[in-house]
């Protein structure tokens, strides 16, 4: 195929046809839909497949966003997005169909309330460039994707009207309609990456847990994985939280009939105020107030727990690479400054809460800068390794004992941002990752002048590891196994320098 003026259509497998664009090279079909809009009595339905059509189809622009508030959303802020949200877009080199090119599908991140693939952040013609069909996908969020009804009577993960975990639902609908679709822009369904950041790792780390994901990749790449879940009971909690927020009964029916802007709201506040959560009977530990919840049936068992049953069970044909950030928790500590009003009994508390026992808690003490860390250091450095970097660490300790073959990264480059403060913060590799430097949400992580080359190392390592499965470093195998670091020095692969502290969470996590 050659790039010319007409636009770029494809046929899909059932015969209707999609008209995209091209934009510079590359061809980019934005907005198509893989499941039927979640509105109505599909709302809190496990999601429907997208009816065939005939004729062609404009796939010019972006589906809107899952329903959710702005990041910064004042009490009068209005809604964003839509119910028709559940779309996938695909970035595209020349191709024709059947080429058999690698395959890579993003998952956007966001605590599971908020995100959205059209964030110009995730534009993928960085990757279709390289000769990757690139998708991004979207899926419910909030209490639509990610609430919980099952345990006051309400139809639940058993068959009913609202299944549990709607939200990963839909990916293994999405990664299906890939598997059936994909060919159509020249991608090989049998050479599918699934990559995801944050919330979008630890939605993709519970997807990797169940049998229904087997088959639909090959690879996966999990930055910075949250895969805190909740149990039945902070389910439970967190649906009596926001009901009460909105004035309604923590029902299926109340909930659904409330006014969709005042439910988005009582999840901003909750998100917003740890004070708040914890009086709604939230734990701690509960950074966001919703997330996958282990009901029994779509989730068995917390991410961690399954992995280690399934793969042990049925060791599966599957590539893995999955890292975090050095400095994870910078990026919601330091903003607003929480960083400096941190106190020692907030340390403690948490510290509790996750089970770490105040030997342990000193241990980490005498291992950070500044000698002694004030509370906010320590209590960024411990949710850091409790959220993002020792689930990173065990899952990759899990691929080398499991899976096909297993690689690992530390991303440990300072961003200037927040004169200084903001290091290498949770999110800040995203830019690099896309090669989208210039994005005004790259440079609000890295600031005016990141490394470019750096940029183009990882961006080359990602590509290469959907190609051939090896992102040109050793893998994560043996006794001392080896970790690819990115920071201010020239990438190196070097045994991790703190394997004492991430010690300090066995049996824990």
């Amino acid at each position: 195929m050659t790039v010319g003026t007409a636009a770029p259509q494809v046929t899909l497998p059932h015969g209707g046809q999609l008209r995209g664009l091209w934009e510079q090279g590359v061809r980019v079909f934005r907005g198509v839909r893989y499941a039927q809009a979640p509105s109505g009595t599909l709302r809190f339905a496990a999601p429907v497949p997208a009816s065939p059509w005939l004729g062609v189809r404009n796939a010019t622009e972006f589906a809107p966003m899952a329903p959710q508030l702005p990041r910064t959303a004042r009490a009068d802020a209005s809604m964003l997005g839509g119910d028709d949200c559940l779309a996938v877009n695909v970035w595209a080199p020349p191709a024709e169909p059947g080429a058999c090119l690698p395959v890579m599908v993003w998952v956007h991140g966001g605590g599971f309330f908020r995100g959205a693939a059209s964030e110009p952040l995730y534009d993928g013609a960085s990757f279709a460039r390289q000769g990757v069909v690139f998708v991004s996908l979207q899926y419910r969020l909030g209490i639509d994707g990610f609430l919980h009804f099952e345990d006051e009577g309400e139809a639940g993960s058993r068959g009913g009207a609202a299944p549990a975990n709607r939200g990963l639902l839909d990916l293994l609908a999405a990664l299906q309609w890939v598997r059936e679709h994909i060919s159509a822009w020249g991608g090989d369904p049998a050479q599918v990456t699934v990559f995801g950041q944050s919330a979008g790792a630890g939605a993709l780390a519970c997807v990797l847990g169940m049998p229904a994901s087997r088959g639909l990749l090959l690879r996966a790449i999990l930055q910075s994985p949250s895969v805190a879940c909740q149990t039945l009971q902070e389910a439970a909690a967190a649906r009596r939280a926001v009901a009460a927020l909105v004035g309604v009964a923590p029902s299926l029916a109340a909930l659904g009939a409330a006014a969709r802007p005042a439910v988005l709201h009582a999840v901003h506040r909750l998100a917003a105020d740890p004070a708040l959560r914890q009086q709604h009977g939230l734990g701690i530990r509960n950074f966001f107030p919703l997330r996958p919840v282990v009901d029994g049936q779509v989730l068995v068992a917390p991410p961690l727990q399954a992995l280690a049953q399934q793969w042990a069970a049925h060791p599966p044909d599957l590539q893995v690479l999955v890292g975090s950030n050095a400095e994870e928790m910078r990026l919601y500590h330091v903003p607003g400054g929480a960083m400096d009003r941190v106190t020692e009994a907030q340390v403690l508390a948490f510290a509790q809460e996750v089970g770490l026992g105040a030997d342990a808690v000193q241990a980490l003490r005498t291992t950070l800068p500044p000698t002694p860390p004030t509370p906010g250091e320590l209590l960024c450095a411990l949710q850091s390794d409790f959220y993002y970097r020792v689930p990173a660490q065990r899952i990759a300790a899990l691929a080398s004992r499991w899976a096909r073959s297993a690689h690992a990264y530390e991303f440990a480059w300072p961003s200037p941002q927040w004169r200084g403060r903001l290091g290498a913060a949770h999110g800040v590799e995203l830019p690099f990752v896309f090669g989208n430097l210039h994005t005004a949400t790259g440079q609000e992580l890295t600031g005016p002048r990141p490394p470019t080359a750096l940029a183009a190392t990882m961006h080359q390592g990602w590509v290469a590891f959907a190609q051939w499965g090896d992102p040109g470093w050793a893998p994560y195998a043996g006794v001392q196994p080896l970790v690819q670091r990115f920071g201010v020095a020239s990438p190196a692969c070097a045994p991790h320098p703190e394997p004492a502290r991430f010690s300090l969470w066995d049996g824990l996590l």
